[in-house]
């Protein structure tokens, strides 16, 4: 290296454009473990770029969300009651207060909710009040920006992190459509470009959410309401919801289209059902009748897929914890098999250490400091851009997988995957190993 090259580096001007000349110049300067692995993290960071490093950090609060988890805003709880006649509102708190009066007096007919311009701040205010209040169903029209660039990418993943809260309701369905960053400042000089319709009141916002007006007139209401539905009709959905013996389809389906070159998942265990004997699994399973068999059809699928491709599983190490204190593995909800016993326990750590010896680079354990992974989410990626987080629910139609997908968020998922592959935000192969060889010998096993 030459000295000008260092002086800048030192300056902040430069940063290598191969990692290996930064690890030569960590081992010259004889950094200890700590730093070096820092240096490396804050390395790739800078590398990524800043808007491209925040759109990573905006995905791990996506993927970090529980379902038990809402936004903390205050909004006035109680409105005496709403008008029979027009009428203007003039701050923030009428105008909540209206929208969640509203909504439980149409609790049981469907409710348009259209935001095509709304600050995020807001928006977890209306997140809250959907929380908050009963209704059958509730469509939700939102654009989002094109994704030309990493910076209308990250506005879109903030959107989205705002939303994700509500997407834990059966009855919430999310509709959203693309707008160039022009037109988006354009609609912000609109009047009242949001609205909530209902089938006897319409309530109209403007951007800052600091003024609106309430519509009675029938009339009014139908035309609003029949455009409503008209953009919705050309609107995309956002949530994709489905049983598990669909959504184990749905996945075979993706990972054989197109060309691939990883298929990562990304649960709270580590992905075992490759390993579990056929007769164990039959035996787990709960279900009686036509559902098992249906269900067993699509998980003997999924093995002989699982098999043959390439698989990157991402996992924690309070997965591991689980498996072994409770006998459960991500993935799946507890109602649907019976938890593994000891014995079996250990045979599956066992059998996922030699898989691990075997297939290099195939497993990556995540530093829980950076990346928190939910016990209910199933994430499925590829190189195909049809990537999306799964999530499961209990409904009133039972249990349900809802998918997450948008072109945008599927990219930086896939592309976060690679991070993490790549990345030092998670153990190395050889600490893995160490992990697991150790959490052997504690629960009673040996190599």
């Amino acid at each position: 290296m030459q000295l000008d090259y260092i002086s800048k580096m030192s300056k902040g001007k430069r940063i290598p454009k191969e990692e290996e000349r930064l690890t030569c110049l960590l081992d010259a300067m004889e950094c200890t473990g700590n730093t070096r692995a820092d240096l490396l993290f804050l390395y790739r960071q800078e590398k990524m770029g800043r808007s491209q490093w925040q759109c990573m950090e905006e995905l791990i609060r996506i993927i970090q969300q529980d379902v038990v988890e809402f936004p903390q805003v205050s909004v006035s709880p109680s409105v005496s009651g709403i008008p029979d006649t027009d009428m203007t509102l003039d701050n923030i708190f009428a105008i909540y207060a209206c929208i969640r009066k509203a909504m439980i007096n149409a609790s049981d007919s469907t409710i348009c909710l259209c935001t095509p311009e709304i600050s995020l701040e807001h928006l977890r205010y209306l997140v809250q009040i959907i929380h908050e209040v009963p209704y059958r169903r509730l469509e939700h029209l939102f654009p989002l920006l094109q994704n030309q660039t990493t910076e209308n990418t990250l506005d879109n993943l903030r959107k989205i992190c705002s939303l994700k809260p509500a997407m834990n309701y059966e009855n919430y369905k999310p509709f959203y459509y693309y707008v160039s960053s022009a037109e988006s400042e354009a609609k912000k000089a609109g009047l009242l470009p949001n609205w909530l319709i209902t089938d006897h009141i319409a309530i109209g916002i403007n951007f800052h959410t600091a003024k609106g007006i309430i519509l009675r007139d029938a009339q009014q209401i139908q035309l609003l309401k029949n455009s409503f539905i008209q953009e919705r009709k050309i609107a995309k959905e956002m949530l994709f919801c489905s049983d598990l013996n669909a959504y184990v389809k749905d996945v075979n389906v993706m990972m054989n289209e197109g060309y691939v070159t990883h298929n990562y998942y990304i649960e709270y265990s580590p992905c075992l059902l490759h390993l579990i004997p056929l007769n164990v699994l039959k035996q787990q399973i709960i279900l009686d009748g036509v559902e098992k068999e249906q269900l067993l059809s699509s998980l003997f699928q999924r093995i002989r897929h699982m098999e043959t491709e390439s698989m990157v599983h991402i996992f924690c190490i309070s997965g591991l914890r689980q498996l072994m204190e409770q006998g459960r593995i991500a993935g799946y909800p507890d109602m649907l098999y019976k938890p593994l016993d000891p014995a079996m326990r250990l045979w599956l750590l066992k059998s996922y250490y030699q898989y691990m010896l075997h297939t290099p680079h195939s497993c990556i354990c995540v530093k829980e400091n950076f990346v928190q992974l939910p016990k209910h989410i199933s994430i499925v990626c590829s190189s195909n851009v049809h990537n999306g987080i799964a999530f499961w629910n209990n409904t009133s139609h039972g249990l349900q997988y809802y998918i997450l997908k948008e072109s945008g968020f599927s990219q930086k998922l896939y592309e976060f995957c690679q991070f993490l592959e790549n990345g030092n935000m998670a153990w190395s192969q050889e600490e893995t190993l160490d992990i697991i060889r150790n959490m052997i010998v504690k629960y009673g096993g040996t190599l």
